[in-house]
């Protein structure tokens, strides 16, 4: 585009230039004063039509032709072509027929017609290309494109293997052929590695600014930075293409169509990324909690925007989508640091409850892991139909709960054995009645 407009100024300011060094009006004829414009758009055209013109002036020539013009051009350069491809076949053919003595001779003009050739075939279509941006017709344009496709596909056919051989294998030494290529390769490489360690050093970055904000989930820092991680990388991958001469433009339109594609056929998982966003930014739980949702439990592995990972005591992994969770009712075990443990110990109506009672204090006070405030609750709770029920509630940290409940029931058997007092099982008397009358 620079050199578009910078050739349009070259033809402004000489149009300017040749203006002012112009005759006065009253001076010249009046049947002769558009004689300069016509003599300069005449030379303009044949600078244009010239095959020895380069492709950078050519494209900065080509911005102010109209389609008429460019019509003319392409008829020009497709005439450049054929008299290049009339040289080629006449050194074929001088080739067929066997004459060794000048065989490297002729293989040196035809590389070098060749690579004429190829600059030649460039400008043609830089034209064509032009013209197609111009608006030319398609019935126009097509015969000039079969003409390239199909002097393509004959020059293949009419060449011989040996120059076929020499010249793909200076193409692959070639800067503008294989070598280039290969560079542009190991560039891209070398420059997507160079991306993905910027990405990470900037996700390294962002982590350590994300830890001195405290209010901020575990799972939220976590998808900042790999958010952060994959924008920086697909964004420098856009700028090292660019910078290859790629055209990025259409991957945003393709990106954008996509999208709205996407959008009607994953409904239920944007509904997921949304529920998994609103619960990273409120955290009603985070990793490590321990929570009760969706009629599964267990502890908070891991969280990405579609679903939740929750490992079970029992090590099993429960996958379940964020829609399910933020839907629901969410418990979370581990939101405080002090829980209460509720243990229920049945003792016989004939034992001694207060005598129970004590018992379970003293093992309330000696363990280390229950808390001396908030105070332990312990007292008759209910009379059962087998048993009555003292409740035992201490307080612990949320870590140490199932701890001390399995501590204290194990302790408590023990000592109850000890102590005489028994842990009734459920037991129904069946009395049996005698009906008067009915036979033994």
């Amino acid at each position: 585009m620079t050199r578009y407009i910078y050739g349009l100024v070259i033809l402004l300011f000489a149009a300017a230039v040749s203006t002012s060094n112009a005759v006065p009006a009253y001076a010249q004829n009046a049947a002769s004063e558009p004689e300069p414009a016509e003599v300069q758009q005449e030379d303009l055209l044949t600078q244009v039509a010239d095959k020895s013109i380069s492709a950078g002036d050519l494209e900065i020539l080509l911005v102010p032709l109209t389609t008429d013009e460019l019509s003319e051009i392409a008829v020009a350069w497709q005439d450049h072509v054929r008299n290049q491809l009339e040289e080629i076949a006449r050194i074929n053919l001088s080739l067929q027929d066997g004459n060794e003595a000048q065989e490297d001779d002729l293989r040196s003009q035809l590389s070098l017609i060749n690579d004429t050739g190829t600059v030649i075939l460039d400008n043609y279509t830089l034209v064509l290309n032009e013209w197609a941006l111009k608006g030319a017709a398609e019935e126009d344009l097509k015969p000039h494109t079969d003409y390239l496709l199909a002097l393509k596909t004959g020059v293949l056919k009419t060449t011989d293997l040996q120059t076929l051989f020499h010249n793909a294998l200076q193409w692959l030494v070639s800067w503008e052929g294989g070598a280039g290529l290969l560079l542009a390769g190991l560039g891209v490489l070398a420059a997507v590695w160079v991306m993905m360690f910027v990405a990470k050093m900037v996700r390294r970055l962002t982590e350590r600014g994300l830890e001195k904000i405290p209010t901020i989930s575990r799972m939220l820092k976590k998808f900042i930075a790999t958010a952060v991680f994959w924008a920086v990388f697909i964004l420098g991958i856009l700028v090292v293409l660019a910078l290859f001469g790629v055209n990025v433009t259409p991957l945003f339109a393709i990106f954008g169509g996509l999208s709205f594609i996407l959008g009607f056929a994953l409904q239920e998982t944007l509904g997921n990324l949304a529920s998994g966003l609103m619960i990273m930014v409120l955290k009603p739980f985070d990793t490590g909690d321990y929570i009760q949702v969706g009629g599964s439990s267990g502890f908070v592995d891991e969280m990405s925007v579609v679903s939740t990972k929750i490992r079970t005591f029992d090590n099993q992994i429960i996958i379940v989508p964020n829609s399910k969770i933020w839907g629901d009712v969410i418990t979370n075990v581990s939101a405080s640091d002090e829980r209460r443990v509720d243990l229920v110990f049945g003792i016989a109506y004939s034992d001694n409850a207060a005598h129970a009672i004590d018992v379970l204090k003293e093992l309330v006070a000696r363990h280390e892991l229950c808390l001396k405030s908030p105070d332990p609750e312990i007292f008759v709770g209910e009379l059962g139909d087998n048993s009555v029920n003292i409740f035992c509630r201490p307080w612990s940290k949320s870590d140490d709960y199932w701890t001390v409940y399995w501590d204290l029931t194990g302790q408590a058997k023990e000592r109850f054995d000890q102590e005489g007092i028994s842990i009734p099982f459920p037991q129904r008397d069946v009395h049996l009645i005698p009906v008067e009358g009915a036979k033994t």
